[in-house]
């Protein structure tokens, strides 16, 4: 069975098309198609990243309290882009307002 969003193109080929994330679950199950689909271990993937293949199993499983800074490393190592859908309108002032909130930039 493949995460939603996937559809099945040929016999060992699954291609990519929007899919749903709602939950930490299906973030798992898109982490590790990903992952197969390349031909990499857990192992192979926590080398590469750093992280230890104990975290990478409990993302895959679906661990609703990993932290979301090395979450979104495996996924950027794994060539995986989040995308956000806001469902409001976001006015321009208020973004740059946001913007200039923070006092360190964390992450950027």
């Amino acid at each position: 069975m493949f995460p939603s969003g996937y559809e099945r193109t040929e016999r060992w080929r699954v291609r990519e098309s929007n899919v749903l994330v709602d939950n930490m679950a299906a973030l798992g199950d898109l982490v590790r198609a990903s992952r197969l689909a390349q031909g990499l271990t857990r192992d192979d993937v926590a080398i590469a990243t750093g992280l230890s293949p104990k975290f990478i199993t409990h993302i895959e499983a679906g661990k609703p309290t990993a932290q979301i800074g090395k979450v979104l490393h495996l996924l950027g190592e794994l060539g995986i882009t989040l995308r956000a859908q806001v469902s409001v309108d976001i006015p321009a002032d208020v973004s740059t307002k946001a913007l200039h909130r923070r006092r360190t930039p964390h992450g950027r």
